[in-house]
Protein backbone atom coordinates (compact mmCIF):
# COMPACT_ATOMS: atom_id res chain seq x y z
CA UNK A 1 0.00 0.00 0.00
CA UNK A 2 2.81 2.38 0.87
CA UNK A 3 4.60 1.51 -2.37
CA UNK A 4 1.51 2.36 -4.43
CA UNK A 5 1.13 5.71 -2.64
CA UNK A 6 4.78 6.62 -3.26
CA UNK A 7 4.47 5.57 -6.90
CA UNK A 8 1.32 7.63 -7.32
CA UNK A 9 3.03 10.68 -5.75
CA UNK A 10 6.09 10.23 -7.95
CA UNK A 11 3.92 9.97 -11.08
CA UNK A 12 1.95 13.06 -10.04
CA UNK A 13 5.19 15.00 -9.49
CA UNK A 14 6.57 13.93 -12.88
CA UNK A 15 3.29 14.84 -14.59
CA UNK A 16 3.29 18.27 -12.92
CA UNK A 17 6.87 18.91 -14.02
CA UNK A 18 6.12 17.86 -17.59
CA UNK A 19 3.05 20.09 -17.75
CA UNK A 20 4.95 23.04 -16.30
CA UNK A 21 7.86 22.57 -18.71
CA UNK A 22 5.52 22.41 -21.70
CA UNK A 23 3.82 25.71 -21.01
CA UNK A 24 5.72 28.81 -21.98
CA UNK A 25 5.32 32.17 -20.31
CA UNK A 26 3.87 34.94 -22.43
CA UNK A 27 6.00 38.08 -22.60
CA UNK A 28 4.49 40.97 -20.66
CA UNK A 29 4.12 44.30 -22.41
CA UNK A 30 4.85 47.59 -20.67
CA UNK A 31 1.54 49.44 -20.16
CA UNK A 32 3.35 52.80 -20.00
CA UNK A 33 5.10 52.32 -23.35
CA UNK A 34 3.82 54.66 -26.07
CA UNK A 35 2.16 53.17 -29.16
CA UNK A 36 4.47 52.04 -31.97
CA UNK A 37 3.21 54.84 -34.24
CA UNK A 38 4.44 57.48 -31.78
CA UNK A 39 7.72 55.69 -31.17
CA UNK A 40 8.57 55.54 -34.88
CA UNK A 41 7.62 59.20 -35.36
CA UNK A 42 9.75 60.20 -32.38
CA UNK A 43 12.73 58.22 -33.64
CA UNK A 44 12.59 59.80 -37.08
CA UNK A 45 12.22 63.32 -35.70
CA UNK A 46 14.71 62.97 -32.86
CA UNK A 47 16.12 66.18 -31.49
CA UNK A 48 19.74 66.93 -32.23
CA UNK A 49 22.18 65.96 -29.51
CA UNK A 50 23.19 68.77 -27.18
CA UNK A 51 26.14 68.35 -24.86
CA UNK A 52 24.37 70.43 -22.19
CA UNK A 53 23.17 68.06 -19.48
CA UNK A 54 22.27 70.24 -16.51
CA UNK A 55 22.20 73.84 -15.32
CA UNK A 56 23.05 74.69 -11.72
CA UNK A 57 21.78 78.04 -10.45
CA UNK A 58 21.92 79.05 -6.82
CA UNK A 59 22.94 82.07 -4.78
CA UNK A 60 26.40 80.58 -4.24
CA UNK A 61 27.01 78.67 -7.44
CA UNK A 62 26.29 79.20 -11.12
CA UNK A 63 27.43 76.66 -13.65
CA UNK A 64 26.50 73.91 -16.04
CA UNK A 65 27.35 70.31 -16.71
CA UNK A 66 28.47 70.01 -20.32
CA UNK A 67 29.45 66.55 -21.56
CA UNK A 68 29.82 65.36 -17.96
CA UNK A 69 32.17 68.21 -17.02
CA UNK A 70 31.17 70.94 -14.53
CA UNK A 71 31.87 74.40 -15.96
CA UNK A 72 31.42 77.42 -13.70
CA UNK A 73 30.23 80.78 -15.04
CA UNK A 74 33.35 82.39 -16.52
CA UNK A 75 35.04 78.99 -16.78
CA UNK A 76 36.23 77.25 -19.92
CA UNK A 77 34.76 74.37 -21.87
CA UNK A 78 37.36 73.40 -24.43
CA UNK A 79 38.44 76.61 -26.15
CA UNK A 80 35.18 78.42 -25.32
CA UNK A 81 34.24 80.47 -22.25
CA UNK A 82 30.90 80.15 -20.44
CA UNK A 83 29.61 83.74 -20.51
CA UNK A 84 25.89 83.38 -19.78
CA UNK A 85 23.49 81.10 -17.93
CA UNK A 86 19.70 81.07 -17.83
CA UNK A 87 17.28 78.48 -16.50
CA UNK A 88 17.14 76.66 -19.85
CA UNK A 89 20.29 77.61 -21.78
CA UNK A 90 23.96 78.53 -21.51
CA UNK A 91 26.01 80.80 -23.75
CA UNK A 92 29.54 79.91 -24.79
CA UNK A 93 31.87 82.40 -26.47
CA UNK A 94 34.91 81.34 -28.47
CA UNK A 95 37.05 82.12 -31.49
CA UNK A 96 34.27 81.20 -33.90
CA UNK A 97 31.59 83.31 -32.23
CA UNK A 98 28.83 82.78 -29.72
CA UNK A 99 27.05 79.45 -29.27
CA UNK A 100 23.89 78.92 -27.23
CA UNK A 101 23.30 75.42 -25.86
CA UNK A 102 19.67 74.66 -25.00
CA UNK A 103 18.84 72.29 -22.16
CA UNK A 104 15.61 71.26 -23.90
CA UNK A 105 14.95 71.18 -27.64
CA UNK A 106 12.94 74.18 -28.83
CA UNK A 107 9.23 73.53 -29.19
CA UNK A 108 7.82 73.99 -32.67
CA UNK A 109 4.47 75.25 -31.49
CA UNK A 110 3.65 75.44 -27.81
CA UNK A 111 -0.13 75.35 -28.33
CA UNK A 112 0.14 72.25 -30.55
CA UNK A 113 2.30 70.52 -27.96
CA UNK A 114 -0.26 71.27 -25.29
CA UNK A 115 -3.05 69.79 -27.41
CA UNK A 116 -4.78 73.12 -28.03
CA UNK A 117 -6.33 73.34 -31.49
CA UNK A 118 -6.39 77.12 -31.88
CA UNK A 119 -9.15 77.57 -29.31
CA UNK A 120 -8.24 79.77 -26.39
CA UNK A 121 -8.58 78.21 -22.99
CA UNK A 122 -11.75 78.97 -21.14
CA UNK A 123 -11.19 80.62 -17.81
CA UNK A 124 -13.63 79.48 -15.21
CA UNK A 125 -14.04 81.79 -12.26
CA UNK A 126 -15.22 80.12 -9.12
CA UNK A 127 -17.01 82.00 -6.35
Amino acid sequence: MADRLMTARALAAVAALLLAAGSSAQALSDPTRPPLELMSATASAAAPHTPLQSILLSSTRKGAIIDGQYVALGGRYGNRKLVGISATAVTLKGEHGVEVLQLYPPMENASAAAGVEGNPEKVVKRP
